[in-house]
């Protein structure tokens, strides 16, 4: 699968030729042609995966919300479950 996005922020991309990325965002998106194969198949309606997608926002804002609100973490914290020794 492509990239949307060049190596590093600010990448003009000029190696990808015109209307490359939008080709690709239409026609190769993962996410689309699941829902195409899935809705035209007859396994799901469309509007049951838009429910679901808003669903997922809805867990997703109170995800961050909750973030958020959460106290800072310590110093102590830092190398909390970054390096493993049992």
């Amino acid at each position: 699968m492509l990239r949307y996005y060049g190596h590093f922020e600010g990448d003009q991309q000029t190696y990808r030729l015109p209307g490359e990325v939008d080709n690709t965002r239409a026609n190769k998106d993962c996410l689309l042609l699941f829902e195409r194969a899935a809705v035209g198949a007859g396994r799901v309606g469309e509007d049951d995966l838009r429910a679901i997608d808003k669903e997922v926002l809805v867990l997703i804002d109170d995800a961050v919300a909750e973030a958020k609100q959460a106290p800072q973490p310590t110093p102590d914290d830092l190398l909390t479950d970054v390096y493993v020794s049992y």
